[in-house]
């Protein structure tokens, strides 16, 4: 049997039998050193997966987690809400809108989807459920708009995939800006579409005397990505001491600020983030022995091989990248895609002469996608328990903001200057 074969079958049984990503890759791996009676490899494992963490810029992953939990204990979520609601809570359908805008915006403080939609959701639940929102399309807002939040920077996924591609870290953030706002801006006019006809909600009157308090009270948690942002493109420090700035700064606004971060509630904050950060670097130690069998068997290059001699333009080589990242999301969370896939369809699609900015903005935009679709669908399940929904229910219910969400894809497949204007515009980008 081929050997790429081999290891593909032996890690989708793995998976489907419930198997975590991060074990199903290294059993993968070991497979492989098990059928060619080559155990003594082994040996070298430790060694590849030291190389595979030892890397400065992987360590903004963990930083940035346990900023975003700061943040979210903290409860920057209520202001930001506030504020969405304060600027579009007029609009018919607007607490539907808040929800979107508002994600969009702790989106850029915490770069993590579930965070997102777990810290807007409990805020805007229970008020969507007073205006008459049903609850399955309340949840279906939050579940689409979470993943809004590993777009706009600072973004988990974003570092991660510029850690594998060995690209920018601070290009691909701010390239992240654009299909952010995108995304937005499609699901906004759905939400309205689907208020008006539905007639969910009821507009209030606009207040610029309530949205400049908002504004105000919101200022600490818009400051964070100007901090990060500000700091990496003036060259103040790179994206990895951006993520331990931010650390410190989401520690003092919610210990001094706001006050909902305590010394008591402080040892729990930092335990979640060191089990998530754990199980992230899990999957990396895991994908650094299989990319070593990958590499070992030639497989980058069998692959390169087989979609150049089936694809042979741009947008055929795009499109087969977004439908096979829509069907790994279903799968697998989006981290682990990125270190398992993209350094075998990054190098394919340089070859096809793609800029790899764009490239790794729309693979990042894609598995955002995969966020809200089963089997594995973590904001899904987030937008469920928060809006107590049966899952059933909610699947029902995300179905149009999947298509809506395909849409917005595709535009951003069309036209890449949605990505790439900002850094051609504030970097100089010319790739």
């Amino acid at each position: 049997m081929n050997m790429g074969l081999w290891l593909l079958i032996c890690f989708v049984v793995l998976t489907f039998m419930g198997m975590p990503i991060g074990a199903s890759i290294g059993l993968t791996a070991f497979s492989y050193f098990m059928i060619n009676n080559e155990m003594f490899f082994m040996l070298a494992m430790p060694q590849r997966i030291f190389a595979g963490l030892n890397s400065f810029e992987l360590l903004a992953v963990p930083m940035f987690i346990l900023a975003g939990d700061l943040l979210y204990a903290g409860k920057v979520s209520k202001t930001l809400v506030d504020l969405a609601n304060a600027l579009i809570g007029h609009v018919k359908g607007g607490m539907g809108m808040v929800a979107t805008v508002a994600c969009m915006f702790f989106g850029a403080v915490s770069g993590s989807g579930p965070a997102t939609s777990a810290a807007v959701g409990a805020v805007v639940a229970p008020e969507m459920e007073e205006l008459g929102y049903p609850n399955s399309f309340t949840a279906a807002v939050i579940a689409s708009a979470g993943p809004i939040g590993v777009l706009i920077p600072p973004s988990i996924m974003m570092v991660v995939y510029g850690v594998v591609a060995n690209l920018s870290i601070a290009t691909l953030l701010l390239a992240g800006v654009g299909p952010g706002l995108l995304y937005t801006l499609f699901l906004c006019l759905y939400i309205y579409y689907a208020s008006v006809k539905n007639n969910y909600g009821v507009v209030s009157k606009f207040s610029p005397k309530a949205a400049l308090i908002a504004f105000k009270n919101a200022l600490w948690a818009l400051l964070t990505p100007i901090i990060i942002l500000g700091g990496i493109y003036s060259g103040f420090f790179t994206p990895t001491e951006a993520a331990v700035v931010t650390v410190f700064y989401a520690l003092i606004v919610g210990m001094f600020v706001y006050k909902a971060v305590t010394p008591k509630t402080l040892p729990t904050i930092l335990l979640n983030s060191a089990v998530t950060s754990a199980s992230i670097m899990f999957i990396v130690a895991a994908i650094a022995c299989l990319s070593w069998v990958m590499t070992r068997e030639l497989i980058h290059a069998q692959v390169a091989t087989l979609v150049r001699n089936n694809v042979s333009t741009q947008v055929g080589f795009l499109l087969l990248t977004n439908v096979v990242l829509i069907f790994a999301g279903m799968v697998a969370n989006g981290s682990s895609i990125i270190l398992l896939m993209a350094p075998l369809l990054h190098p394919v699609a340089m070859e096809f002469g793609i800029d790899p900015i764009f490239y790794g903005t729309m693979f990042v935009a894609n598995l955002a996608i995969g966020m809200v679709t089963p089997p594995v669908a973590v904001t899904l399940y987030v937008a469920a328990r928060v809006c107590k929904v049966p899952i059933v229910a909610i699947t029902r219910a995300v179905v149009p903001f999947f298509f809506v969400l395909m849409a917005a894809l595709f535009t951003l497949m069309m036209f890449p200057e949605i990505a790439l204007f900002l850094p051609r515009v504030l970097l100089g980008y010319g790739g």
